[in-house]
């Protein structure tokens, strides 16, 4: 599946491309591939040029539960993705975000200082700048009315995230967990929706939910714009058999496949890094799932450039 041309594209087809970089990332225990093999495959799968933006892409991060390591890999995504182009990460989730603690920080002004504007929110003015180097938009922790957002306010938000950033950089956003209003408008209203999920049947069902309800929204039977990251995974063969039960009632049910872009192996220092307060690839670099959220980097990179320019031009005015 090519996020730029899929609408264009038979779907029994469309998701071959990705397939093929979903076969190295299973894989990845043996090796991953270098960076050169793992762009021009993407390169390969586009079947036309990238179209020019004035905007930088926006990438949404979320997933049906809590506990999957989300934000864990959002933090270490932004930090590999910054390498390559600059990135800002912002921690859109409204009532306990905490996108600052896992980067060692202690923000002086969040997003609730900006939230209930009701000319929207700045969010460029509360960036801060991190240790590995990517920009930081800190969110909400503790209030209340923050979490529910009426409509109004979340299509502010969502509109503020449509303007972030320019020529070259790469927005990201990591959501709340589950599947609550602004959770799905702003995957909606995304150029990538990432669907982070483990190989525990409970965390399946959940990320089906939150594809469901973004694939409603958004008006169209298939899951165009979406990828799975599985995350934790035990091995290549657990990790395939994740993909395949998502990918399986996708086709059924939404007409449309739902492609792997990335696999984050089980790691104990995901959650060291956790404790110490660092993103896994700045103080891990050399560990697997290091390794992997690099690769997965690689893959948003050449993905986003191309990934559903007039998607977010229908959603946001």
């Amino acid at each position: 599946m090519t996020l730029g041309d899929v609408k264009n594209r038979p779907f029994t087809d469309q998701a071959s491309a990705l397939r093929a970089l979903a076969d190295r990332a299973t894989s990845q225990a043996q090796a991953a591939p270098s960076e050169a093999e793992t762009a021009q495959a993407m390169r390969s799968a586009a079947s036309a040029p990238a179209p020019r933006r004035e905007r930088a892409p926006l990438v949404a991060i979320g997933s049906g539960k809590g506990g999957v390591g989300k934000s864990t890999i959002a933090v270490s995504l932004a930090a590999a993705l910054h390498r390559r182009r600059p990135t800002i990460l912002v921690d859109a989730d409204h009532g306990t975000a905490n996108a600052d603690v896992l980067c060692g920080l202690a923000p002086s002004r969040r997003l609730d200082t900006e939230i209930m504007r009701t000319s929207g929110p700045d969010l460029a003015s509360l960036m801060i700048r991190t240790p590995a180097g990517f920009g930081l938009v800190p969110g909400v922790a503790g209030l209340a009315s923050a979490a529910s957002l009426d409509q109004a306010g979340r299509g502010r938000f969502v509109r503020a995230l449509g303007h972030l950033g320019g020529p070259g950089e790469v927005v990201l956003t990591d959501l709340s967990a589950g599947i609550g209003a602004s959770v799905i408008e702003t995957m909606a209203a995304s150029d990538l929706g990432l669907v982070v999920t483990t190989p525990e049947p409970t965390s399946l069902a959940d990320a089906y939910a939150l594809i469901k309800c973004v694939v409603r929204l958004r008006g169209d039977t298939r899951p165009l714009g979406l990828g799975l990251v599985v995350n934790q995974a035990e091995s290549k063969a657990v990790a395939r058999a994740t993909h395949d039960r998502i990918d399986r009632v996708c086709r059924r049910f939404l007409g449309g496949s739902m492609p792997l872009i990335g696999v984050v192996r089980r790691d104990k220092r995901a959650g060291t890094a956790v404790r110490s307060r660092t993103p896994l690839v700045v103080g891990w670099p050399n560990s697997p799932a290091a390794r992997d959220i690099r690769s997965l980097a690689e893959i948003v990179s050449a993905i986003a450039p191309m990934a559903g320019g007039s998607r977010r031009g229908e959603v946001l005015p």
